[in-house]
């Protein structure tokens, strides 16, 4: 399993970003070795295809657009963890996902994470 997580900084237990597809900083989680690494794309859609390059195939996230969710489903072989929408630190989000503690964002869930992101982000931009 290899883990992609959005976070606000270069450091080891830094903040989940809550925008996935403007988040500078990934933490990549294999062998439960966390590397952080920086987004070298721009927009949710060019993240999901550099993250599925890089052979991820989990994503634990706070908000992601509908376009962005898209691309996730159009790869078939990726699955996506809820946050939440309050603040939360790296570690604590990799203990509560390692607790099956996450929420799976199945479409009915992704739906209510996708229209909390419009309304908070209601901006005509791209993912």
């Amino acid at each position: 399993m290899k883990i992609a997580i959005p976070v606000k900084m270069n450091k080891q237990n830094a903040p989940i970003a809550p925008l996935f597809g403007k988040a500078k900083w990934f933490a990549m989680v294999e062998d439960g070795h966390v590397n952080i690494v920086e987004n070298p794309v721009k927009g949710g859609q060019a993240v999901v295809e550099w993250l599925a390059e890089s052979k991820v195939d989990t994503i634990l996230m706070q908000e992601m657009g509908k376009n962005p969710y898209a691309k996730v489903q159009s790869y078939g072989n990726i699955t996506l963890y809820h946050t939440g929408f309050e603040r939360i630190l790296l570690e604590d989000a990799l203990a509560k996902h390692e607790a099956n503690d996450l929420p799976l964002l199945d479409e009915s869930a992704m739906a209510k994470v996708i229209a909390h992101h419009e309304i908070r982000h209601p901006a005509h931009h791209t993912h």
